[in-house]
């Protein structure tokens, strides 16, 4: 499979078509670099701990916060952190995956200076993002919809916006450090250290009798994660200022706008429309109803830890295989990624299936009902037959079909809205989660038919099963011996 490789020049990157003999010698040192199939799921397994160990975490971080706030500050604190995050999906432009497609690309085809000019024009276009919306959600503090029962609405749009900005920034250069391969230090600061710090802060405040608001909780808890996510940055923006970097070509330019367009869509929808689904039950049902749902869905996110932290370790390897030609490679990590996070999402759907009211009860004991307990197993069923399709989200974002997974999203998610408002209505909290279950599934599956047409790559465990299993054997063999 031929392919044009990005050389150096005077006046910057020029493309041209290598000879035969140079491409094949390439390819075979890109091959080397592909880290072994026991490598990768060692690092999945660390990712998948991180994560695991985040989400005990934040668990216990909004716990203590609840415990020393009162339930005016506490709820504010709450919508706060939620607008915050929301603004953050989308303020970042993407960059945490734009940089997640472009370096390994150009790194596997030895073209370091036109990887640096990709990163160096992904700092400054997610800095900007995030500077915009950061001032947006300020300014949106002088408008008069706080009303007189909630005069905080000022220092909280502050508060929010400074949040905003440290949730964006630490979810891009958490993106640029996988891209790079070094996971540890692209996880560990915001999952752990930052929320480990901001409990411990917390407490000590608690003994030392402070009375806290929901903004003193919001600035502290956003000062925390730029203080957690410093190393992170400095590295970063050291090894980028002091490398060469290539000027981009305008073609080159032209995809990173192209591939920013696609990649801001997938990645900001798919959690925008989740907070939408959520208020489109809560404005059926009621708010506690609504909560009890939040609930079980937050609770579902179990299901696929194990493959989104698989996801952390095969993402660079995704972009850098698939744009050196080695197709065979990327379809054997989705798969094999897709057939360990199936494993493990079935036996947290049999935990949920036989704990299922014990789990509820945890957060409310109103909610440890049979009628949400169905409601959780239909989630996480829901939730695992997506996992059974592999990391095809991811796939699609790497591989140039962004913009196909973007219409995708769109059309299924906004028809799904509907059918969840009709079986909400009909079916109460068990239609909710039926619905929107059926959702993610619908998108999942259809998303590996575009794959399967498209690049001929097939994440999914048929993948596995029909298309490479014989390849998968010998590989793991030979790894063993």
């Amino acid at each position: 499979m031929a392919f044009d490789y990005l050389s150096r020049s005077k006046t910057g990157p020029q493309t041209r078509a290598l000879p035969l003999d140079e491409m094949t010698a390439l390819a075979s040192e890109a091959s080397r670099a592909r880290m072994s199939i026991s490598y990768l799921a060692r690092s999945g397994a660390l990712a998948g701990a991180i994560k695991l160990a985040g989400a005990a975490l934040a668990f216990l971080m909004f716990l203590v916060i609840a415990r020393v706030t009162d339930a005016r500050q506490f709820g504010l604190f709450s919508a706060t952190y939620a607008g915050a995050s929301l603004v953050s999906f989308f303020a970042s432009v993407g960059q945490q995956s734009t940089v997640l497609r472009f370096w390994p690309q150009y790194e596997s085809l030895g073209d370091l200076p036109a990887a640096h000019g990709f990163m160096s024009r992904a700092i400054l276009v997610a800095a900007g993002g995030l500077l915009s919306s950061s001032l947006l959600v300020f300014l949106a503090g002088f408008l008069p919809l706080g009303g007189d029962d909630r005069p905080e609405w000022l220092p909280l749009c502050a508060a929010a916006a400074v949040l905003s900005f440290a949730l964006g920034w630490t979810e891009f250069t958490s993106g640029a450090f996988r891209a790079k391969n070094v996971l540890v230090l692209a996880l560990l600061p915001r999952d752990v250290i930052w929320r480990a710090a901001s409990i411990l802060v917390i407490v000590a405040g608690y003994f030392l009798q402070l009375r806290v608001s929901a903004v003193d909780i919001t600035l502290l808890t956003a000062g925390l994660l730029f203080a957690a996510a410093a190393p992170q940055t400095i590295a970063l923006l050291r090894d980028t200022i002091a490398a060469e970097r290539g000027t981009l070509s305008p073609e080159q330019k032209r995809e990173f706008n192209s591939v920013t367009a696609g990649l801001w869509g997938v990645t900001s929808l798919p959690p925008a429309l989740g907070q939408v689904s959520t208020l489109l039950v809560a404005a059926i049902l009621g708010p506690e109803a609504a909560g009890a749902i939040f609930v079980a869905d937050r609770t579902t996110r179990l299901v696929v830890l194990a493959l989104h932290g698989m996801n952390q370790a095969i993402a660079p390897q995704i972009s850098g295989a698939f744009y050196t030609g080695d197709r065979r490679h990327v379809q054997r990590i989705a798969s094999l990624a897709g057939l360990g996070g199936f494993a493990v999402a079935l036996m947290v759907l049999l935990a949920f299936w036989l704990f299922g009211s014990f789990i509820l009860s945890i957060f409310d004991h109103a909610y440890a009902t049979p009628t949400m307990h169905v409601t959780l197993v239909v989630f996480g069923l829901g939730a695992t037959l997506a996992t059974a399709c592999g990391p095809i989200e991811l796939l699609l974002q790497l591989t140039g079909l962004q913009h196909s997974l973007l219409k995708l999203l769109i059309v299924v998610n906004v028809l799904g809205l509907g059918a969840t408002a009709i079986t909400t209505d009909m079916f109460g909290p068990v239609g909710a989660a039926a619905s929107i279950a059926g959702t993610v599934v619908t998108w999942n599956v259809m998303a590996v038919l575009i794959a399967r047409r498209r690049i001929g790559i097939n994440p999914s465990l048929a993948g596995l099963a029909f298309a490479d299993a014989p390849v998968v054997t010998r590989l793991l063999r030979r790894e063993r011996g």
